[in-house]
């Protein structure tokens, strides 16, 4: 039994005739009337009682119109699932986020559902590491993230490079004395670490930083997630430096201030794994966010 069978037998009861199905599927009827014995002898049933004058589906051939008609139409429901997205106008769009390009991810998707409405999306939130594993597990076709040290098996399309800035609670009012802040004044006040990952190298950076500024940061409070650094900082439990990319908190429990003796910066990318097939709206995101950037850069010379 294939698909064909079950075609044509459905179009057979629907017309009630061998005949008029015949003239429909434009195949001489005795060929017809040959597949219908043909599907009756493989299954070992008849399924129409056949008359001089009529017919009637027999009960077992009920049984198989109603699954000739289920599966007829998610054939044609697949096929058509299949060339929407083939022609880019559904499918999935699978994408992972770190936390310091959460705000950037936000911009991009709402350019993207402007183009693509139909595009379901669905976002994965993790640390660089984690997200790495799920473009390994195929459980997400494309992360944008802060450019890792160790991205050689990936696709890379580098984005605006990103200075550090200082948040400070908005509670704790002027702090300091300048908007351009100094790692002496930093160090005078407890300091929340986005913590050390692997790829990155920006812990060494800060560190490194306040020794050349002869000067040892009060570190209370460490973690690799930059949502919470950031959430910790409103709560007024002390300060700390993070890319101007990640503000992705609301910013009126913050003071922002520029830094001094620091120009070391991070370039969010977005990746995806080389050589690796995606999907018509993982392509479309790609290039989406490609010809934005590039109009973005172009404003900016």
């Amino acid at each position: 039994m294939d698909i064909k069978q079950l075609h044509y037998f459905k179009e057979i009861v629907d017309q009630e005739s061998i005949s008029k199905a015949a003239l429909i599927l434009h195949i001489a009827q005795p060929p017809l009337s040959q597949q219908l014995k043909r599907l009756e002898t493989e299954l070992g049933t008849t399924l129409i009682h056949r008359y001089r004058q009529k017919w009637e589906l027999t009960e077992t051939g009920h049984i198989l119109y109603q699954y000739a008609k289920r599966l007829l139409r998610s054939m044609e429901d697949v096929k058509k699932e299949i060339e929407e997205i083939e022609s880019g106008s559904a499918g999935t769009l699978r994408i992972g986020v770190s936390s310091a390009c959460l705000n950037l991810l936000v911009d991009y998707i709402s350019i993207y559902r402007k183009q693509f409405p139909d595009i379901k999306i669905s976002i994965e939130k993790g640390s660089s590491e984690e997200l790495l594993k799920k473009l390994d597990h195929k459980e997400i076709e494309v992360a944008l993230l802060l450019r890792l040290e160790n991205s050689a098996h990936c696709d890379v399309l580098e984005l605006k490079q990103q200075e550090y800035v200082v948040v400070s609670p908005r509670s704790w009012g002027n702090v300091f004395s300048s908007e351009h802040v100094t790692f002496q004044d930093l160090a005078k006040h407890p300091f929340i670490m986005l913590a050390a990952m692997e790829g990155h190298s920006y812990y060494e950076k800060i560190l490194k930083a306040f020794e050349e500024a002869h000067t040892t940061p009060n570190i209370v409070m460490e973690s690799k997630d930059l949502t919470t650094v950031i959430a910790m900082v409103s709560k007024g439990l002390g300060f700390s430096i993070i890319p101007r990319v990640a503000y992705a908190v609301p910013m009126d429990q913050l003071k922002i201030y520029e830094l001094k003796q620091f120009d070391f910066r991070v370039e969010p990318v977005m990746i995806k794994t080389k050589n690796e097939q995606v999907s018509k709206a993982t392509s479309q995101f790609w290039a989406l966010v490609d010809s934005v950037h590039i109009n973005i850069r172009h404003d900016s010379r």
